[in-house]
This record gives C-alpha cells, sequence and structure tokens, in this order.
C-alpha cells in the first residue's frame, strides 16, 4: 500500500482538523495556502492545480498494516487523507498523477503521515492541457470547494482508503 511512513507533528494535524472540520473535505487550487503542512515540503504545491484533504474519525478501533507491522488506529481517532492531484509532464506522455497519503494518531500517541504509492487511479492519460476544471471533470470531484464528506462521492470521486475495525480480547 504505502512507501513511506513518517512522524507528523501534532500541531500540524490539528491545523488540518481545525480547518477542514471532522467529517468534511477542501478542495484547494494552486495558490491557496493549505493547513498544517498536509503536504510534504518536497513537493512544492505552487506549482501544482488541485490539493483534496478529507477527515473523517473512526468508529472503532481499526488495524493498518505496514511492513508485516500492525499499527492501531484508535476509536474516535480523526484521519486526514489528502489527495494530491496534479498535471505531470516530466516523464513520457503529460498525464494526470494522484498522490495520496494519509495522517492518523495511533493508540501509542504517535501521528504518522503514510505515503501511498499504489492509488487505482494514480496515473490518468490526457487529450489537451490542463487546468483545475479539468482535473476536477478526471477525477470527478464534487462543484463546491469545501463540504461534508459524504458529498465529495456524490460525481464519482473516490478517497480509496479501507480501514477495517479489529474485535480487542477483553
Amino acid at each position: 500500500m504505502a512507501s513511506i511512513i513518517k512522524i507528523f507533528p501534532e500541531k500540524d494535524y490539528k491545523e488540518i482538523i481545525n480547518e477542514i472540520g471532522p467529517f468534511h473535505y477542501c478542495i484547494y487550487e494552486k495558490g491557496e495556502i493549505l493547513p498544517g503542512s498536509v503536504l510534504p515540503s518536497t513537493l512544492p504545491f505552487q506549482n501544482y492545480s488541485c490539493v483534496v484533504a478529507g477527515s473523517g474519525s473512526t468508529t472503532s478501533i481499526c488495524t493498518l498494516k505496514f511492513n508485516q507491522e500492525e499499527i492501531i488506529i484508535p476509536v474516535g481517532a480523526q484521519v486526514i487523507i489528502s489527495r494530491l492531484l496534479r498535471f505531470d509532464n516530466s516523464h513520457g506522455e503529460p498525464h494526470y498523477n494522484a498522490n495520496d497519503q494519509l495522517i492518523f494518531p495511533t493508540t501509542n500517541g504517535n501521528i504518522f503521515r503514510l505515503a501511498r504509492n499504489d492509488a487505482p487511479d494514480h496515473y490518468k492519460k490526457i487529450i489537451n492541457n490542463t487546468n483545475m476544471l479539468t482535473i476536477a471533470e478526471a477525477y470527478q470531484l464534487p462543484e463546491s470547494k469545501y463540504g461534508p464528506i459524504a458529498k465529495y462521492g456524490e460525481k464519482g470521486a473516490k478517497l480509496h482508503l479501507e480501514l477495517h475495525p479489529i474485535q480487542i480480547d477483553k
């Protein structure tokens, strides 16, 4: 699923949650200020047209497997899904890319950023030049730039994440 997991600053995590709100998404366009270092500093957001950040809450204890290790996300934890949707002409034919990451707290008190390298819609071929509208169309984004996460997928947009509840023996 993922390629890189790193500790994420708690203050940035809280800033993202406060800015977007629980169970909401927000679409940021080129040049807009992003909350809480939602993108790693290695990605120059000013060059890209769109970022989608969504937040939700777990309803039970969930587990995430990473390199044979189980990471436990506690009940009620706010989970942030961030998607960088961008035009890419750095190699091969021009195309769109979707770069996903998950930001979440764990039962041991740490907050992690987990970059994903296998999003099903990571690479999409395009025919013509790109702008925010063509990216929004390609990824079936909602018309509103902000709203409840339940409305995010009305036109077909996906966050491509499944959290699986686990049973804890008492």
